[in-house]
């Protein structure tokens, strides 16, 4: 089968050691990287990759262990994503935010990536209110799939 697109010389070489420093496991990475190019829509919604970039490899941040291949959104709606730098939360998604408004100086806000795009969802002072309707939201929303 012809790859709908040419790449790069040294591509396969080139993901190969990229897959291979952030940890990613799987028994035959070379059989998984042929998977990997001609995957054409993603495993988990269905939709057909906007680009060649919108493409995942999605695993398990703790193991490494290979799952499946999916786009960006799918990829971000994921469990273990790693938290943002700027999370002091300890909660996915629900970071402070400096705001010269509020009595305290800052306000807790929680957000999502929605459509490939990291959006807010609730901003409170009220930190555990806060955590409680970002619980219920990713229920609601199917978001940790």
């Amino acid at each position: 089968m012809e790859l709908p697109f040419k790449l790069p010389k040294y591509h396969k070489r080139k993901t190969l050691d990229n897959w291979k420093r952030a940890g990613l496991v799987h028994d035959n990475p070379e059989a998984l990287y042929d998977e990997y190019i001609y995957s054409t829509n993603c495993d988990l919604c269905g939709e057909f990759y906007k680009s060649s970039n919108d493409r995942q490899m999605e695993h398990s941040h703790e193991t490494g262990e290979f799952r499946n291949f999916v786009c960006q959104s799918c990829n971000q709606r994921k469990s273990d994503v790693k938290m943002k730098s700027n999370n002091t939360s300890g909660y996915k998604g629900i970071c402070k935010h400096k705001d010269k408004k509020c009595k305290q100086g800052f306000i807790w806000r929680f957000e999502a990536y929605i459509d490939g795009k990291q959006k807010v969802i609730k901003t409170s002072t009220d930190f555990d209110k806060l955590v409680e309707f970002s619980k219920q939201w990713k229920i609601d929303n199917n978001y940790n799939t």
